[in-house]
């Protein structure tokens, strides 16, 4: 309980340090971005820790942490001094919104740390890879956080949402065995909260009131994180022995298979890890094999997993920035030529705001970077049309775009060179965009996009509905037929230049047509809404509308070739970009909810029958997709064996005591850039101590490496010397290549008993200090 305290204490103060310059930053937000300045406060935090370390400047400890946390209360306290009426007046006025946004916090912090506590062990899926670039950024005291499964290497991923969680460990003092669950109940809860101040935002932007913009507010993080897609329906049914064994077939999920034979006698699938085929929907069999296996993971799935993963890591930033956009969209357009130091402020925090999205999941940045470049753009095309005629020389229009999407790269390159000593040492295994071979079938799209496509596709169909043909009509079109077929062209100038077949242009346009038809629509209503009511809440909804299905859409056409060959060419396409538009939907979603409220008592007629249907099928569904929560939720929790805990490695302290007495020995004993040698494996508990403790080993999870680096004949070697230090019965030929990786420990356990068991293992306690030995459990220090 007591870690628990000082992790929500730490998080607290630093989002009231943060809340005196969202106040003056986010003027547009209802609530002056107080749902937003957590995140805020831990980016401030992370990044000043993390430049100063780059290069060098102070070290990355609890003191420099505590530092910064000074320095920016006193800053916040200084701020608060200035405008200290206004604000008081301002929280006396909009007490209740905050206090709202506060308890959506306060309830998923809650819901999911409990959740944690149920099931707490960091052992399974890619959970070691995210233990282990946590607790290398906690370790790690200047320069960049060294990978623990290459010695000598800095970490060759986007590892900032490891950073950041790692500066809130060391600030509040919780291990990183615990810290790891309470990040992942922190970061739901910061999301649930960004979205509710977003939503809240755009509702109470268009005139609504108080209990409005909560109740809207609270439907965007329902569809956000609790909402799921609708795969839990088909397990209910293949649980209960509903439907025909052809039904099944037809539907193709891999798993989903058939009926029982007998129902279930509990409410939900008793499967083990039933779950999960919910991220594995979109394939398509033929004669039995998967010709296109993908991942569809989307929030709520990724919270019951636990994964700390950057796709995940990365949500209440992404609403930060959408937040920081949203504010910029609704403010006056910054004049480079005239400086305005409040304005330009703004423009760096999203700078950084952006930067730390591409640092903390790479594939974030091309589609917030989109986001601004787009606002940008509208901006100056609406404040070109208010101007009035007679002031003199105005710049044209064409003008003013340039100016507009200048300033908009301006922040995107600002953004880059903010995290440039990551970038200058950052490789990735992409090597360009690929035509997609096999579309998603329908059925397969209504399964995972269902529950946010009903709420958001009748918003975007009733808002281009009540739009007005004005004399812009033409340039409107052509512009909103770009926009949804240009996708489509640039697949056509790839499937040239691909060496498979890639099917038919015809039958891939009528594929993909219902959402070229969405995405035009979308946009259409976008640009007509801002030219006839500029910056408002409903248009903003859209463009994020717009932005999530394109999102959808593009893996239907393209895929980045990474180091996935096929049958998962377009996997981590889909995977990323998938997530992204869950995102940008849900707050759009939330916004629909308003629509639909705001819009139904002044409907008759067709209408109004219109509107009802549109509600029946929503509700439909979400109740259908709430199933899958509800039920995921026990069925994951009641998986767990272990007591209720929120120590991740109680698990090993069960399973192999003597492992966890030689991790606590390590992580208490050990010099800070102690690095140690272990065998190699990948997987389960495959480099338990170096995940475990941070302190970096020669050579592990092979495949993992070859994805982030690429290949390379070093790792051939590394696990080569790896055995050889182990297997060797020359000691000075073992020592000569401890040597070559600066490494002084070498441990023994279980795995390297089992891999490289032999008279090897017996020069150890003959020729090094023994440091720690429990049963068949040993840690060896070289001797000086």
């Amino acid at each position: 309980m007591s870690d628990v305290l000082l992790w929500l204490i730490t998080v607290e103060i630093i989002g009231l340090a943060a809340f005196a310059p969202a106040y003056f930053l986010l003027p547009k937000l209802a609530d002056r971005g107080w749902g937003l300045s957590k995140p805020l406060g831990i980016l401030f935090v992370g990044y000043a820790a993390w430049i100063l370390s780059v290069l060098r400047v102070v070290p990355s400890v609890r003191v420099t942490l505590l530092a910064i946390v000074i320095i920016l209360a006193a800053a916040a306290v200084a701020l608060f001094y200035t405008r200290r009426d206004e604000i008081f007046a301002f929280v006396r006025r909009e007490w209740r919104l905050l206090l709202a946004a506060e308890l959506v916090f306060l309830f998923f912090f809650a819901l999911w740390t409990l959740f944690r506590a149920s099931d707490p062990a960091i052992n399974h899926t890619e959970q070691p890879m995210d233990f282990a670039f946590l607790n290398a950024s906690i370790r790690s005291v200047l320069g960049q956080p060294e990978d623990p499964w290459m010695r000598g290497e800095s970490i060759s991923y986007y590892y900032f949402g490891y950073w950041m969680m790692g500066a809130l460990s060391e600030l509040s003092g919780v291990a990183s065995n615990v810290s790891y669950n309470l990040s992942l109940a922190l970061i739901p809860a910061l999301a649930s909260m960004g979205i509710f101040s977003i939503v809240s935002s755009l509702v109470k932007s268009e005139g609504a009131g108080l209990r409005l913009s909560v109740v809207c507010g609270v439907a965007g993080g329902v569809i956000l994180g609790i909402a799921s897609n609708l795969e839990g329906v088909l397990e209910f049914m293949r649980a209960n022995a509903i439907g025909s064994q052809g039904l099944y077939e037809l539907i193709g999920v891999d798993g989903v298979d058939g009926p029982a034979e007998t129902p279930s006698g509990n409410w939900y699938p008793d499967e083990f890890w039933w779950w999960f085929r919910a991220t594995r929907v979109i394939n398509t069999f033929v004669d039995g094999r998967g010709i296109d296996y993908t991942i569809q993971e989307f929030p709520f799935f990724s919270f019951i997993l636990g994964d700390l993963h950057p796709h995940v890591s990365v949500i209440p930033f992404a609403l930060l920035f959408t937040g920081l956009a949203l504010n910029f969209f609704r403010a006056d357009l910054p004049n480079i030529l005239k400086p305005n130091y409040l304005a330009f402020t703004g423009l760096f925090v999203m700078a950084l705001s952006l930067g730390g999205l591409a640092f903390t999941n790479m594939w974030d940045l091309p589609t917030y970077a989109a986001l601004i470049v787009v606002i940008a753009v509208l901006k100056a095309n609406h404040e070109f049309t208010r101007q009035p005629e007679d002031e003199g020389e105005n710049p044209t229009l064409g003008a003013r775009i340039v100016d507009a999407a200048a300033l908009a790269l301006m922040v995107v390159a600002v953004a880059i060179l903010l995290y440039l000593p990551y970038y200058l040492g950052f490789s990735a295994s992409v090597s360009g965009i690929g035509a997609v071979v096999t579309p998603t079938r329908y059925v397969h799209m209504f399964i995972v996009w269902g529950v946010p496509l009903v709420i958001v596709a009748p918003f975007v169909v009733a808002s281009f509905w009540q739009t007005v043909v004005g004399p812009e009509w033409r340039g409107m079109t052509v512009l909103s037929l770009l926009v949804a077929l240009g996708p489509f062209v640039l697949w056509m100038v790839l499937r040239l230049q691909s060496a498979a077949p890639v099917g038919s242009p015809e039958s891939r346009l009528v594929h993909i047509l219902p959402l070229i038809v969405l995405i035009g629509m979308s946009t259409w209503s976008a640009l007509h809404e801002v030219k006839s009511r500029g910056p408002s809440g409903k248009a903003f909804a859209l463009i994020l509308a717009t932005l999530g299905l394109l999102l959808i859409m593009g893996p239907e056409l393209m895929f980045v070739d990474d180091s996935f060959d096929t049958p998962s060419q377009r996997m981590n396409t889909v995977f990323k970009l998938y997530y992204q538009a869950w995102i940008l939907l849900a707050s759009a979603g939330g916004f629909a909810l308003y629509f639909w409220l705001s819009s139904r008592p002044r409907l008759k007629g067709w209408g109004r029958t219109l509107s009802t249907l549109w509600a029946i099928a929503a509700v439909a569904l979400v109740s259908g997709s709430l199933y899958y929560t509800a039920a995921a939720f026990v069925s994951k929790s009641q998986d767990s064996t272990q007591a209720t805990t929120l120590d991740g490695l109680a698990f090993v302290k069960e399973s192999d005591p003597a492992e966890y007495g030689a991790i606590r020995y390590i992580k208490k004993n050990l010099p800070e850039d102690a690095a140690i040698l272990e065998g190699v494996g990948e997987w389960f508990n495959a480099g338990l101590i170096s995940r475990s403790t941070g302190h970096p080993t020669v050579y592990n999870w092979p495949g993992h490496e070859l994805q982030w680096r690429g290949p390379s004949n070093e790792f051939v070697e590394r696990d080569r010397d790896v055995a050889t230090i182990y297997q060797t019965l020359d000691f000075e030929e073992a020592r000569a290549l401890l040597g070559k990786y600066d490494v002084d420990y070498v441990y023994v356990g279980p795995r390297e008993r089992n891999k490289y068991g032999g008279p090897g293992l017996d020069k150890f306690p003959e020729h090094m200090d023994t440091l720690f030995q429990q049963y068949d459990v040993a840690l060896y220090a070289l001797r000086r």
